[in-house]
């Protein structure tokens, strides 16, 4: 019994023990997996669709197969990790990720990559819903949103680390290494993750729930103000990370003529606003509530918009223009994130497992939708500049958020 209280991250009405350094390190460290995934293999995606025939248009889509599926499995997995409990689904999502990694780095044309990547993405579904339920397990409110804000901080992080590790292993090696990596990689952490976290959910059924009651919960977070319409704002800003995502690595190395590694180290900019944005979040809420943050939140993000149609005037602006604006718009989405996701997933908390896997299948869902409408317009306008397109579809969805941040009401 005393060996489980040191170890167990278990919460207790006397202290959340999810609040320790240790318990935060672990749930970074897990929720980079997915991160890592998601960016490492950008740089090599020119060589990719050179070795295979295929065009920027159809290399999009191994991003928009990724997020498609991800966020499908997403709310499955939200309702085993209710049900069953976070550890056993966080594990089987590791496990199925470094298969989908497998298949990616033998694949020999378009179709086998595209089912790795599907297979990726099923484990990678289980991961960061599950990770925001422990979190709310485990945390006090002030932790969840800092946590919460720390992920976000990670992603940019791995959005820089990522491409720069995935350049170095795609210029010295080839671009297969890349996922021969993320199964090492995931392979440590799946082994951290056996030994040194325990169960967070003490309440978990240890049956599935039915079907209708499933439904229910769901339907009942698809009709809530508190949950969609907070998490709209976020769900759009991810759509525009879709966008950097399909468009980023041409505009970057084909346009500009950086390198691979170059390219990793260019996305400095969005970790700097990543954190930059966290760290402005947390004093806000010392002294104003949710509300305050998204309205000023909607003053910037009117005013990106048109930083973002900037950019389509290509002799005017340039590279720099380009990193700067993407590093503003990082900003943002650092503030918004964490407090639209604790407040969405604060509001079901007898569900926190569903309702974080639901707001997961939605950003990552927005992820797919705004690398899909990129794939659209190229292909229905293939003699606008990509970079044109850039700035249009995100300008675009930047005003979509700037409207739902000025009527949504999130906590504080």
């Amino acid at each position: 019994m005393k060996n489980c209280q040191k170890k167990s991250f278990v919460l207790s009405k006397e202290n959340y023990i999810g609040d320790s350094f240790l318990f935060g390190a672990i749930v970074l460290l897990i929720g980079s997996v997915v991160r890592m995934g998601a960016s490492i293999y950008l740089p090599a995606m020119p060589m990719i669709g050179k070795e295979f025939g295929i065009n920027s248009a159809m290399m999009s889509n191994t991003l928009s197969i990724y997020f498609i599926v991800f966020s499908f499995f997403i709310i499955i997995s939200g309702i085993f990790s209710d049900s069953y409990g976070r550890k056993p689904v966080l594990l089987s999502g590791m496990f199925f990720f470094m298969i989908g990694s497998l298949v990616c780095g033998f694949s020999q044309d378009y179709t086998s990559l595209m089912v790795g990547r599907a297979i990726q993405a099923f484990g990678a579904s289980m991961i960061p819903g599950t990770l925001v339920a422990m979190v709310r397990d485990s945390c006090s409110d002030m932790r969840v949103v800092s946590l919460l804000g720390y992920l976000g901080v990670l992603g940019g992080l791995f959005l820089v680390t990522s491409p720069m590790i995935g350049g170095v292993l795609t210029h010295f090696i080839s671009w297969r290494a890349n996922f021969w990596f993320l199964i090492l990689f995931t392979f440590l952490v799946f082994i951290v993750s056996i030994f040194k976290i325990s169960e967070t959910h003490t309440e978990a059924t240890k049956t599935l729930q039915n079907i209708k009651s499933v439904f229910l919960s769901i339907s009942k977070m698809l009709t809530s103000s508190e949950f969609m319409l907070v998490l709209l704002p976020v769900i759009i800003f991810f759509m525009v990370q879709g966008v950097f995502l399909s468009l980023a690595p041409y505009i970057v190395m084909n346009k500009y003529g950086l390198s691979p590694v170059l390219f990793g180290a260019s996305n400095i900019f969005i970790m700097i606003g990543l954190f930059s944005g966290r760290m402005i979040g947390t004093k806000l809420l010392k002294k104003h509530d949710g509300i305050y943050i998204y309205k000023l939140s909607g003053y910037g993000s009117l005013f990106i918009s048109l930083f973002f149609i900037s950019l389509s005037f290509e002799e005017s602006f340039g590279m720099w223009s380009f990193f700067i604006v993407n590093g503003l718009f990082s900003t943002l989405l650092g503030l918004v994130s964490p407090i639209g996701l604790k407040s969405s997933v604060s509001a079901f908390r007898q569900n926190s497992g569903m309702a974080a896997s639901l707001q997961g299948a939605f950003s990552l869902g927005g992820v797919a939708f705004g690398s899909m409408v990129v794939g659209i317009v190229i292909k229905q306008f293939p003699e606008i500049q990509l970079q044109s397109v850039f700035g249009y579809v995100s300008a675009l969805f930047c005003l979509l958020a700037t409207i739902m941040l000025f009527i949504s009401k999130p906590d504080k």
